[in-house]
């Protein structure tokens, strides 16, 4: 039950996310700058955690790398990812080809001998790959005019985020709780962030002219703060797999304020599109409890 609850809470807060950057499109907050706020403010959060926590981050080189690598694979690329395709195509399949981080997650396992073979997995991979090519070749919600390259960036943040998921499952430090690793990769990740904006330029005098600004970066931090808590505490309470079932509760999310906010449409064709990704999804996730990545 505590893992169902944790994997709820983290797909709906990482869905807000997506959400929040939508607007922030809107508002003409670049990428890179954007991904540092959400850092830079969930870190402070997290602080608050680890004081009363006691739990506060190691630094030595062991840890160092695994909060580089783990933030970096779990966190800055793919969220720049979803960032940049967010603003070429709907939230909801942004969120829908981000369920299929099970589905890589089995597929590098299996490839480099970290799970047995499972033959629903297998259908459900193919099931589901199967899907995302309807999707793209017969969809009706992505406008053909789309640059191949945002689908191709979009394709690339599931196989990013199951990277993720076994790196962090596999070299999680021994003894490390999940507050301190929070912090040290947010830390580590922020401070890489703030070089890049600022030999980009993208702190300036006149960043807090808009006052829709200010309020989102403190919803974001709020909301990134939260995200990244329960995201390691469901890593830790049932594994990698598990956790790459949050895909299923970012499509419903992101869909549903797809609809409600943005208007987005959906039609038949993407309609079976998406039960033949989740379809697959269900299946590749259906025996974890039998076979969980460890």
């Amino acid at each position: 039950m505590k893992a169902l609850l944790l994997l709820i809470l983290s797909g709906s807060l990482t869905a807000a996310l997506y959400m929040l950057r939508k607007l922030a499109g809107a508002e003409s907050i670049p990428v890179t700058l954007f991904l540092f706020w959400q850092l830079f403010g969930s870190a402070l959060v997290v602080l608050t955690v680890s004081i009363r926590s006691r739990h506060f981050p190691i630094w030595n080189m062991q840890h160092i790398r695994y909060y580089l690598i783990g933030g970096l694979l779990g966190t800055t690329i793919p969220f720049i990812l979803v960032f940049v395709v967010l603003e070429h195509l709907q939230v909801g399949l942004v969120g829908l080809l981000t369920a299929l981080s099970p589905i890589a997650t089995y597929f590098l396992a299996r490839i480099i001998g970290y799970e047995q073979a499972s033959m629903l997995r297998i259908v459900g991979l193919i099931v589901g790959l199967a899907g995302v090519a309807f999707l793209i070749t017969s969809g009706e919600s992505i406008d053909q005019s789309t640059n191949w390259i945002f689908i191709l960036l979009a394709l690339m943040i599931p196989l990013t985020l199951a990277v993720s998921n076994i790196y962090r499952s596999r070299y999680w430090p021994v003894g490390s709780e999940a507050i301190s690793i929070v912090m040290g990769m947010l830390t580590v990740n922020g401070v890489l962030l703030l070089i890049v904006n600022v030999w980009l330029g993208n702190f300036h005098e006149n960043m807090f002219e808009n006052t829709q600004v200010l309020p989102l970066i403190v919803v974001l931090s709020l909301l990134a703060g939260a995200a990244y808590i329960s995201s390691f505490l469901l890593l830790k309470e049932g594994g990698p797999v598990y956790l790459s079932q949050m895909g299923y509760v970012i499509t419903v999310v992101t869909i549903l304020a797809g609809i409600l906010f943005w208007d987005e449409q959906y039609h038949s064709n993407d309609l079976i599109s998406i039960a033949l990704v989740f379809g697959g999804v269900l299946m590749t996730t259906w025996s974890q409890k039998k076979n969980v990545v460890s």
